[in-house]
Order: structure tokens, then sequence, then C-alpha cells
């Protein structure tokens, strides 16, 4: 077999098998609206997929998402109210990886955001602490059996972040995105950073809430739920699931290598 054939084998095997999964989560198995909900934040589909980079790029208020500039549109989260749930399925179970960054196997997004330490903020404004929703988490085998994750907030830290290239809390643009699916280390502390500090912090994460299935005895699960009790005084905002072991989208490198191999055996 010639090197071009034997390249483009190679590439194409490896560009299947990429696309072979994807970390989001597939379908939404059950959803309790519960009381307080906004007008239009109750469409569970919208948990469904990549989390928010830029949030609601229609109103003057939108922008890259930040730890202090969270997702708000009722396009991008869902809420889940008083004594209200949502259940959510993984066609592809989330297994327990104990190689995954810190342990962690699943990263559940939510809305929150941190406080500022001065406004109009700009790129020497710190984190006060963060502004949680709550939300206690869930997870299932088999869609019957659920073992909580005690805790654990759905809508907690670390407040997602779109991108890496911003400097202060409410930029105008970015363009070098975030990995949805690496998680922050947990024992981090985000009190006193500057938007720039909490970026070098996040080291390459988009934040979420992180879960390690090995702390649960669990070797995989399908199914995540939120749930939120009556008498919380929270109502926590849902925008994505991610699997942190699921083989990831192809990247850059992969397309060019594949176009490259196409080309030379067209020649």
């Amino acid at each position: 077999m010639k090197l071009h054939h034997a390249l483009l084998l190679f590439v194409l095997t490896l560009s299947a098998s990429s696309m072979a999964a994807d970390p989001w989560a597939d379908s939404v198995f059950e959803y309790n609206e519960g009381t307080g909900v906004g007008a239009g934040f109750n469409q569970p589909t919208v948990s469904l997929g990549k989390p928010t980079r830029f949030t609601s790029p229609t109103s003057p208020f939108g922008g890259p998402v930040t730890p202090f500039n969270a997702p708000f549109g009722t396009d991008e989260v869902v809420s889940i109210g008083e004594g209200g749930s949502i259940t959510v399925l993984f066609e592809e179970p989330v297994t327990d990886d104990p190689n995954n960054p810190f342990g962690i196997d699943l990263l559940i997004f939510g809305n929150s955001f941190l406080g500022l330490s001065e406004f109009p903020a700009d790129e020497s404004t710190t984190a006060t602490g963060v502004f949680p929703e709550g939300g206690a988490v869930f997870v299932s085998q088999d869609g019957v059996n659920f073992v909580e994750v005690v805790g654990a907030q759905a809508d907690g830290l670390f407040p997602t972040l779109g991108y890496t290239d911003v400097t202060e809390p409410f930029p105008a643009a970015a363009s070098v995105p975030t990995d949805f699916t690496l998680p922050v280390d947990p024992s981090a502390n985000v009190v006193g950073l500057t938007t720039s500090q909490l970026v070098s912090l996040y080291n390459g994460s988009g934040g979420g809430a992180g879960i390690d299935l090995g702390l649960l005895g669990l070797s995989e699960i399908s199914y995540v739920r939120v749930t939120n009790p009556i008498g919380s005084g929270v109502t926590p905002e849902i925008d994505a699931f991610a699997d942190v072991t699921a083989v990831p989208e192809p990247n850059a490198l992969l397309l060019a290598l594949t176009t490259f191999a196409l080309v030379r055996l067209r020649r």
C-alpha cells in the first residue's frame, strides 16, 4: 500500500472514531416545572448540547460568557423552580475513569456567577465569591434507582468561562474557546482573583460542577437528575451536561490531516 493511501486510511479511521460519540446529554428523560420559573425558562431541551459561550447576542447586555457574566437567555438555560426537577439521558454511558483530570467524569453547567469587587468593572476588578443557586444532583444507571451526589450543587462552582482570551468581566468580544470537557481543579479558590487570573486558574477549562463517579461506587451512569426542594429560596438554572470521558469532536489538526490525505490521494 502506498504511503498516502495508508495515511488516508489511518486518518479517516481516526476521524470516524472521533465522531463516534459526543460529550453532551442526548435527551430529556423527564422535566417537572417547579414554582417560581420565569416566563420562557421552562424549555428543558435547551439543556442538551454544548454549554453557552456567547450569551444573548441580540441583547445590549449580551456578550462572551465569563464567570461574572453568566448565560441568561430563554434559549440558553432552563429553570427548575422550587419543587421541580430535570432528568437527562446520555445514550452512551458516562463511565468512571480515575485517569480523568482530578478524577472527574461528569460536568454540569448552570448560570451561577461571581460577585464583583467594584462596578463599573474593569481588568482590575476581582471576584468576591460565587452566587450559587443550588440544585441537588442524582445519578443513575437505569433511570429507576438514583444515587445522590452528596454536597454537589448543579448551579454553583465553577461558573462557565467561554473563552481564554478575555481580561475583564464583561468583554465585548472573544475568539479562543475553552474546553467544556476539561474540569477545573475542585480545590481551587476563586475569591480575590481578576478575570485574567481566573482564566489562568481555569487552565483551559470552561468550568462546570464536577462529579466523580468513583466516589459514589459507580462504574457508569446514563441518567443525571437535578432537583430543587420547596422552600429552598433559589431557582437553579441548567445550561448543559458534559461527559468528560466521551471521545471528543474532531479537532483542527485532525481535519487538516484528513484534507492533506485526500489531496495526496487525488494526486
